[in-house]
């Protein structure tokens, strides 16, 4: 009776351990299964940034050929449709999930095209300002200053890509060395609970 008890007992106590580490077990693979939705949240976040980037950098470009050619037909007709356009693809990127460092730059990005946007409208008033020296040298200084914000945040991308994936590897890592020790430890319990189960106690073959 007593040796029956102890069994009882026994095999209790494991099966209190085996559904502890298996709860243990399924709450890692549900942590495994948010990881990699908030990192494919983030991928996909950082590739909609660098394309919005791609869009702004060929509509800067374009208006850096038009000053380079001094062409007042492109001030006049086609600058404030792409000025809308790069407001909006800013308007864009301000609502995805920024750093400090992006907020920075992107502040930046948005004051230096402001003032690109004050000298192009200058010239609609006066075409001859085109030609100005002084307008020409702050425009290419402006323009130059886009140019190395959308390199900046470029970079941002990259970085931190690089930064999230291995902080991510690192959690998978980490994750999986203890879900194979866990499945490990149940295939143990599961030996032991047999043992105990089917081989009676010297004195119960009494």
């Amino acid at each position: 009776m007593k040796n029956t008890v102890k069994k009882i007992m026994w095999i209790t106590g494991i099966l209190f351990i085996f559904l502890l580490v298996l709860a243990t077990n399924l709450i890692d693979r549900d942590h495994i299964k948010g990881i990699r939705g908030s990192v494919s949240t983030m991928y996909k976040d950082r590739l909609i940034v660098k394309n919005l980037i791609y869009n702004i950098s060929n509509l800067t470009q374009e208006k850096r050929i038009a000053f380079l050619l001094s062409d007042s037909n492109f001030y006049s007709t086609k600058n404030a449709a792409i000025n809308d356009s790069i407001y909006t693809l800013i308007d864009k990127f301000s609502k995805t999930q920024l750093t400090s460092n992006e907020t920075h730059y992107l502040e930046r990005l948005y004051n230096n095209f402001k003032d690109v946007e004050i000298l192009e409208n200058q010239s609609l008033n006066n075409k001859d300002i085109l030609q100005d020296k002084e307008w020409r040298n702050t425009m290419e200084t402006k323009l130059l200053r886009l140019r190395n914000n959308l390199n900046y945040l470029s970079d941002i991308q990259i970085n931190e890509g690089k930064r999230e994936l291995a902080r991510v590897n690192r959690a998978f890592n980490t994750i999986d060395l203890f879900t194979n020790i866990e499945i490990a430890f149940l295939v143990l319990i599961g030996i032991i609970t047999l043992l105990i189960v089917l081989y009676p106690t010297k004195q119960e073959k009494q």
